[in-house]
């Protein structure tokens, strides 16, 4: 059975490379019909937070990523207790006494060398009851074959090899008890049955230390695939100075998480259909494959982002959805509206805006009661022009109902009983109804806004200027 999972530590947001992880490990299981797991892996206690790994849990939810099976690493410390006994008694590990200060000078002395660092393997003689007796405090490590070279094949990179010498004996067990990642990932992904490891490739060089333990403890040795580096725009890692990194983010700004999943998957893979990028979770879990991943890192391009969410509010997703994603970001700007009112605007205005936070400004001559106006639209309202402008449409809507149609029809007979341009009246329109100079179709505003808000707007231009 395939089984994959994600692993990420609560110490921060959830990071746009690690979302990416997330989504190909939730969508390679899913396309062979296997299992995914999510594993908290929150054993550093001064870094993690319940904070974070709420919004963790938010952001993965918000993206759409179901998970089969919610693990934490706290909760699972004595089953780690037991591997390293097991490694303790079979020889694998050992205790060690060497003190911060002489492992900060055998550093140094490698560093004179000009050679990279790798614990001495001082204390390999040392058992556990010699440590005890001591009294002092130790840690343990995990005792590396010297010599050996460590081979795999990459899902995604193709053949590694890593030499055992590179490293040395490494730490397994803090000196406060509290087990290290590299051997607790292991014990995990062989007792949860991971058949496949998704991760980023920052991880390659833990993955020949935890190929030695899984050996050692007798576990299967699972597939590995490292996913190329996301850079940012300057091919730079991605990081802040590229701007917003994280979901949270993205999520808060007012982007779409079927976007945000569809672009995510597109950093890094191909999909076999060319000059295609709109796909729906469904179609990307069909045709999902790591052997389309490329090995070469990706290019974070945020207006592209901004591109695809806003094909995703004018193309894919349904007025009734839209709206349900949108509602919350004009009520929390103190736009007061019935649900119906909002879709018939999202009907006429759904392609003003790229982004919801974009939208509860675009969006505003429809909800507010009094506009604010620019110096742009005051200059073009203090004219005399508007005055005429105004005066006869207020004169003409008089008769009838408003619509885009009627305004239209209105601006015509302007035109020519004024002896007017077309650029007079629709500016000053625009500026009587929307306090700027840009923005939505003002034909679109008269079909939509009521004609008594349409009135009292005109009204007040009179009265004020």
């Amino acid at each position: 059975m395939i089984v994959s999972r994600f692993a990420p530590s609560p110490t921060g947001y959830l990071h746009l490379g690690n979302a990416r992880t997330a989504i190909f490990s939730y969508l390679f299981a899913r396309h062979h019909g296997g299992k995914f797991i999510l594993r908290i892996e929150d054993t550093d206690k001064e870094r993690s937070s319940k904070e974070f790994e709420e919004m963790l849990l938010k952001d993965l939810e918000w993206l759409g990523i179901e998970w089969d099976e919610l693990y934490r690493q706290s909760e699972r410390f004595d089953i780690y207790r037991e591997y390293v006994q097991k490694l303790l008694e079979s020889g694998w590990a050992y205790p060690c006494i060497c003190t911060p200060e002489e492992l900060e000078e055998e550093r140094k002395r490698a560093e004179e060398k000009g050679i990279p660092y790798r614990y001495s393997g001082k204390c390999r003689h040392l058992t556990l009851e010699e440590a005890k007796r001591k009294g002092l405090p130790y840690t343990i490590r995990f005792r590396v074959p010297e010599g050996e070279v460590i081979t795999f094949e990459d899902l995604v990179k193709g053949p590694i090899s890593i030499s055992a010498d590179d490293f040395g004996d490494f730490v397994i067990v803090r000196s406060d008890g509290t087990p290290v990642y590299n051997f607790v990932v292991v014990v995990d992904d062989a007792l949860m049955g991971v058949s496949h490891v998704i991760r980023g490739e920052d991880h390659i060089p833990n993955t020949p230390k935890q190929i030695l333990i899984y050996r050692a403890l007798g576990f299967e040795i699972p597939k590995f695939a490292h996913l190329p580096v996301i850079l940012g725009p300057d091919r730079s890692k991605l990081s802040k100075r590229h701007g917003a990194v994280s979901v949270k983010n993205y999520r808060e700004e007012g982007f779409l998480p079927e976007a945000m999943f569809n672009y995510l998957c597109l950093l890094g893979w191909s999909p076999p259909e060319e000059g295609r990028e709109i796909y729906s979770k469904e179609e990307l879990i069909k045709i999902f494959d790591l052997k389309d991943i490329n090995s070469s890192p990706a290019v974070f391009d945020v207006q592209k982002l901004r591109w695809m969410n806003g094909v995703y509010i004018r193309e894919v997703l349904s007025i009734d959805k839209l709206a349900n994603y949108l509602a919350p970001f004009l009520r929390e700007a103190g736009y007061e509206f019935e649900e119906a009112y909002l879709k018939k605007v999202l009907e006429k205005a759904r392609d003003a805006f790229e982004t919801f936070s974009e939208a509860v400004e675009k969006l505003k001559p429809f909800f507010v009661d009094e506009v604010v106006y620019s110096e742009e639209a005051k200059a073009v309202l203090e004219n005399q022009t508007a005055v005429q402008v105004l005066n006869y449409v207020l004169l003409k809507l008089e008769e009838g109902e408003l619509n885009a149609q009627r305004i239209k029809e209105i601006a015509k007979l302007a035109q020519r009983e004024l002896g007017i341009k077309p650029k007079d009246f629709w500016h000053t329109l625009r500026a009587s109804l929307t306090g700027e100079l840009e923005g939505v179709g003002v034909d679109v505003i008269c079909d939509v806004v009521p004609k008594e808000r349409i009135i009292k707007r005109i009204r007040r231009v009179l009265t004020v200027f």
